[in-house]
């Protein structure tokens, strides 16, 4: 398939052109150079626009297109739908739901949606905790009292982090109480497909 990038610059150039005109003139002249679109590709288009009854007609002199009553508007027209075209999305397969933490980076993910996470904040070390285990596992909030700096944080810091952690999940990812506190203990309560 042909790159559309350079066949989008050649019309560029030549709606550039038009637009720098006070009028639409009868003759345009218009520099054969672009790197990557070849001669042979440049006319094509060029029978393309004829075809389409964009421009009357075109010939090759001296290193330039001549090109004759060349229609402004129905060349952007033109350009618009190959550009839209381009800038089309690609039909992709069908998109993996599975929720995941990333350690590294501090993101809960889930499809294409992502949610950052602080790194070494308490919300941080109780997602590294619980997305270890099984979903559905009950963790013990002793189990995070390892990681968190407790001079710093309150007695009910675990429960707070989790509350947080579902605030952001819910606006990011759309997901309702991903995480659930159970005495003392903590587990994620979501199902995969």
């Amino acid at each position: 398939m042909e790159n559309e990038y350079e066949k989008l610059a050649f019309l560029k150039a030549l709606i550039d052109l038009l637009d720098h005109q006070t009028k639409t003139p009868k003759k345009v002249f218009l520099s054969a150079y672009f790197p990557g679109f070849e001669i042979d590709r440049q006319k094509a288009l060029l029978v393309e626009l004829r075809k389409h009854k964009l421009i009357k007609s075109f010939i090759w002199k001296d290193g330039d297109f001549i090109i004759t009553k060349p229609s402004r508007s129905g060349i952007i027209e033109f350009f618009n739908k190959i550009e839209i075209k381009k800038n089309k999305p690609k039909e992709t397969g069908p998109i993996d739901n599975k929720i995941r933490f990333n350690e590294q980076t501090g993101v809960i993910s889930m499809g294409g949606k992502t949610c950052p996470i602080p790194l070494n904040t308490n919300q941080y070390f109780l997602c590294k905790t619980i997305f270890a285990v099984p979903f559905g596992t009950l963790v013990k909030e002793i189990d995070f009292l390892d990681l968190m700096d407790w001079a710093k944080d309150s007695k009910d810091s675990v429960y707070d982090a989790m509350r947080a952690i579902n605030k952001k999940v819910k606006h990011k990812l759309e997901i309702d109480k991903l995480l659930k506190w159970k005495v003392r203990r903590i587990f994620i309560d979501y199902k995969t497909e």
